[in-house]
């Protein structure tokens, strides 16, 4: 055979020796001929021997067929390499010489399966090194890159089911021998994704599931994952995207590129027991890379990725069904611990330049959506005991993002997006919604972990991560309300830490108290005494003005904020308190009433919500406590109040409003004196002239609302005494009245405001009272010259100097003003509301008020009046008095009460005062637009007038005279200008 000159005799000679060697299967020490038989394999692929080959002269062979010489070589090629393959499959349980196939070369091999274009060599040379391996494993290990790479540039024309078999069977014995040579299968799949480019996709498929079958599918999936989405990122055009990556930037890879839909491609073979499992293992390889850009590119695609297979129909029917559920659940664990495992890593990557703020940002959007998924596919016990193995770690970026988890899932457990979300997760729903069996084992081992993370020193836990587990006590509390004794631990670790130095924590311990309080009711009663102790001293800590700082939960970064979250949190706190334990809130009730009502920030209307909250909580004060237990309370404070200034008085009897309309018979019995004594003594501030009260009309609104809420639950038997006593209170002389002049005219003031309020709600039922009012309100409404005692009986001497007196007249006059506009009002609703059968309004009466009444249109306002606008205006006091005059014919309902009425107001009009003139034909107006056909028979004594207002020099007086002329004429049916 040592040459090829011998033409086709040769070959055919040497064809059919090599049929008979391939026969002689008995021949004694066989092995031996390997090393003939090799080199002459090289003598049939040496290119000398090829080039000959290609000449197309025919050759006999031993069958007596006829073959080309080029089909004569292919035919010794492939003989030769059977001859091989057969000789090194028989020896494999025989002892052999030393170095018999040391001349078996697997590089050689190699060449020769690229160097054929013919299918079935191919094939013999791949099964020879399938042999070989079970005998000399090391010689074909070494050459595996080499052999997958020809394996791979074949498998794009040879696809044939042969073909496929070869190589499997190739597989199946590799494989082995590289796993028991090597650490891991990592090194053989990425052999195998290098080569998978140049393989046709219809065979990449079978290539890689025979690969995994025979690797096996659970411990190399995810390892093949990580090398796919690897490659992907790997690629030129991704390498120096880092800092343009935008939200759309992995759905446009997704839709581009190979490595991810075969990914897709090959978990769609699998059950989500196979591929949920790899899902975990992708991410724990990944976190072992080299932290830089294309790791974490490679991370974002590997989280998409796990997002769109928790949508997996397939899976979610596993879940619906409930099939496997435990080893889906407790995969489920593993995941969430390794999302978040990302989450410290992307985190940690702050000082990391070569990744952008961008990269970073997009990547814990990404996190933040898997770990929601994967959490709404989680039964509570599962979830957990994920959150339970994160928080026992030491790092706190972890246990941070951990509780954070833990607070927005169990937030969002009933927040399904779309109806079949909700129909495919009803028994997850149900689950969350009650948690029973291993499910509330679970939550107990949670809340007891985060208990013990709260009772570390503070020098031991993050600050953050204490704010976090604090709020994730608080979440649980109000989501999964029951009667374990875990919340009674925990109330007692938050309230302990509410005097914390920092403001923040003591603030989130605060709300976390309420909602414990919330749900443990009167069993939170052991606590009550430190929870009061540590709330009130937490308030007096609290300085005027302070900043606390706390961490984004988002990034770890402070920002400030105001004392606004610690002052609501106490008023959560004491809501809870007031709802679930107000009937024991006795020995406190001092300290709270004077917190809600005095404190500042509870009063201030810069703060709308901070002043909403107080509000509800004084609210329910009132609801939950009874009057005969907060009523000293507030007596206590009224004294603090009135130094405090305006707000503290009227949230005090806003306060005590609140409790009156909660009265029950029986409390408006016992207490009706003891209330209304209070309020008039509130109406007395006026004639104190307290520096700390600058609005005194807004404070007596507040009382007499308090007091209003009272009478409306009184009867007149209680009623009628109160009342007769503020009478005698308005008239009692105070001793040293510099102002007054020798009367109380500020506590006329107050009166007559309580009077106005009284007839406005009580309405007819208060009329009758007006017979005691009669004479005072007829004496300070003709008191002119602020010499008559009004109410009062007796005078007092003059003690102010010339200035003071000038002062005092000032102020006497504006107070006169505001006392006579209260009057006006009064009796105007006394007339308004004076329908019974028998009519304060007689005859008598009548004539008594008329002209007080009437004189009031030429009385001239104060000079000072603009500069006060907390009394009534010009305006609002004639427009008072026109009702008032009105009314007062309308409920007369006489004509011979009408005519000496309608004579006083046409009187007036002939007054030098515009405003006397104009007041005169407004009533007159009034009474044409009320009494209509009935006033005609006033015209005879009304037309003179008119005819004198008709030419009056003023516009507004000549024009509204006009204006009551055409309805007069109107009514009349005629001409009334023929009269004048």
């Amino acid at each position: 055979h040592d040459t090829f000159l011998g033409g086709g005799d040769v070959l055919s000679f040497l064809s059919s020796l090599l049929d008979v060697l391939l026969l002689k299967k008995d021949i004694e020490s066989r092995v031996l001929l390997v090393e003939p038989l090799f080199q002459l394999l090289g003598k049939a692929f040496s290119n000398e021997w090829v080039r000959a080959g290609s000449q197309e002269e025919w050759v006999q062979t031993s069958s007596g067929v006829s073959q080309t010489i080029s089909s004569t070589l292919c035919y010794i090629q492939q003989t030769l390499l059977l001859i091989l393959e057969d000789i090194v499959a028989s020896s494999l349980n025989d002892t052999l010489p030393c170095g018999v196939f040391d001349k078996l070369d697997a590089a050689l091999l190699v060449e020769y399966a690229r160097s054929t274009t013919d299918i079935v060599t191919c094939n013999h040379v791949y099964s020879l090194f399938a042999a070989i391996t079970k005998v000399e494993p090391d010689k074909v290990l070494l050459q595996i890159p080499e052999i997958i790479s020809v394996i791979g540039e074949s498998a794009i024309s040879h696809s044939d089911s042969h073909s496929r078999r070869i190589f499997e069977d190739f597989i199946s014995t590799v494989v082995p021998c590289w796993l028991s040579k090597n650490d891991g299968s990592d090194k053989l799949l990425q052999i195998f994704v290098n080569v998978m480019p140049d393989v046709a996709p219809d065979r990449r498929l079978s290539i890689v599931l025979h690969l995994l079958k025979t690797l096996g599918e659970s411990s190399s999936l995810g390892a093949l994952l990580v090398l796919l989405f690897r490659s992907l990122v790997s690629k030129e055009k991704y390498s120096s995207l880092d800092g343009k990556i935008t939200s759309g930037f992995v759905s446009s890879i997704i839709q581009t590129e190979w490595e991810y839909s075969f990914a897709s491609q090959i978990c769609e073979q699998f059950t989500c027991m196979i591929w949920l499992p790899s899902l975990v293992s992708l991410l724990e390889k990944l976190q072992k890379d080299d932290q830089d850009s294309e790791m974490f590119m490679t991370l974002m695609i590997s989280l998409k990725f796990i997002l769109e297979k928790l949508q997996d129909p397939e899976f979610v029917f596993k879940l619906k069904s409930a099939e496997g559920m435990e080893t889906i659940q407790g995969t489920l664990c593993e995941l969430m611990v390794q999302v978040v495992s990302c989450w410290k890593l992307v985190d940690s990557s702050g000082k990391t330049k070569s990744v952008s703020t961008v990269l970073k940002k997009e990547l814990k959007e990404l996190i933040h959506s898997a770990l929601m998924k994967t959490t709404k596919r989680m039964l509570p016990s599962a979830f957990f005991q994920g959150i339970i193995r994160l928080l026992i770690q030491q790092d706190k970026v972890t246990r941070k993002k951990a509780l954070q988890v833990l607070c927005e899932a169990v937030r969002d457990a009933d927040s399904l997006i779309s109806k079949r979300e909700r129909d495919s997760n009803s028994h997850l729903r149900s689950s969350w919604r009650h948690l029973e069996g291993s499910n509330f084992d679970s939550f107990v081992a949670l809340c007891l972990e985060i208990l013990q993370l709260l009772d570390a020193p503070y020098d031991d836990l993050n600050k953050s991560v204490r704010l976090a587990a604090i709020s994730a006590l608080e979440v649980l509390a109000t989501k999964f309300p029951s009667n374990h004794m875990v919340f009674n631990k925990s109330l007692a670790c938050v309230v302990k830490n509410v005097l914390s130095d920092d403001l923040a924590v003591g603030s989130c311990c605060l709300r976390a108290a309420g909602a414990l309080i919330n749900v443990l009711g009167p069993r939170a009663l052991p606590e009550l005494p430190h929870i009061m102790k540590n709330l009130l001293k937490r308030t007096q800590d609290v300085p005027a003005s302070s900043m606390v700082y706390k961490e984004s939960p988002e990034e770890n970064i402070s920002r400030p904020t105001s004392k606004d979250s610690i002052m609501l949190a106490i008023l959560s706190t004491l809501e809870a308190l007031v709802n679930n334990l107000g009937a024991f809130l006795n020995p406190y009730l001092n300290d709270i009433v004077e917190l809600l009502v005095l404190h500042p920030d509870y009063l201030s209307e810069s703060n709308q919500k901070l002043k909403s909250k107080a509000d509800a909580v004084r609210r329910q004060l009132s609801e939950n406590v009874a009057v005969r237990l907060a009523f000293p309370a507030i007596q206590n404070v009224y004294t603090k109040a009135v130094k405090s200034g305006d707000v503290g008085i009227c949230a005090v009897f806003e306060l005590l409003k609140n409790f009156v309309g909660k009265m029950d018979r029986a409390s408006v019995s016992g207490y009706h004196a003891n209330v209304f004594d209070l309020c008039m003594r509130a109406l007395d501030l006026r004639t104190q002239h307290l520096a700390s009260i600058k609005n005194i009309n807004i404070v007596e609104k507040h009382v007499i609302d308090a007091m209003i809420t009272l009478t409306m639950k009184m009867t007149e038997t209680m009623f009628k005494p109160l009342f007769i006593r503020s009478i005698e209170w308005a008239e009692s002389n105070i001793e040293e009245d510099d102002h007054a002049g020798g009367r109380n005219i500020w506590r006329a003031v107050s009166f007559y405001g309580l009077v106005c309020s009284l007839a406005e709600n009580h309405r007819s039922l208060f009329v009758p009272y007006f017979k005691y009012l009669l004479d005072s309100s007829i004496r300070y409404l003709t008191d002119d010259d602020g010499k008559s005692d009004g109410f009062l009986k007796k005078k007092k001497k003059a003690k102010k100097s010339e200035i003071g007196n000038v002062l005092a007249s000032d102020l006497s006059a504006l107070e006169k003003w505001h006392l006579r506009a209260l009057i006006l009002s009064s009796l105007h609703k006394c007339f308004l509301y004076d329908t019974g059968s028998l009519k304060f309004l007689d005859p008598s009466k009548f004539q008594l008020l008329l002209k007080p009444i009437v004189s009031q249109l030429v009385v001239e306002p104060p000079p000072l009046l603009e500069e006060h606008p907390d009394i009534p205006s010009v305006k609002e006091v004639d427009d008072t008095l026109v009702l008032c005059v009105g009314q007062m014919a309308v409920t007369a309902g006489s004509d011979l009460l009408w005519k000496p009425l309608n004579y006083e107001v046409l009187m007036q009009t002939r007054s030098e005062m515009v405003r006397s003139r104009l007041l005169g034909l407004r009533i007159v107006k009034y009474l044409v637009e009320n009494l209509k056909e009935e006033y005609l028979v006033l015209l005879a004594e009304t037309i003179p007038f008119l005819a004198e207002l008709l030419e009056d020099v003023e516009l507004p007086v000549k024009t509204l005279a006009q204006d009551i002329l055409k309805e007069l004429e109107s009514m009349s049916g005629e001409n009334l200008r023929q009269y004048f």
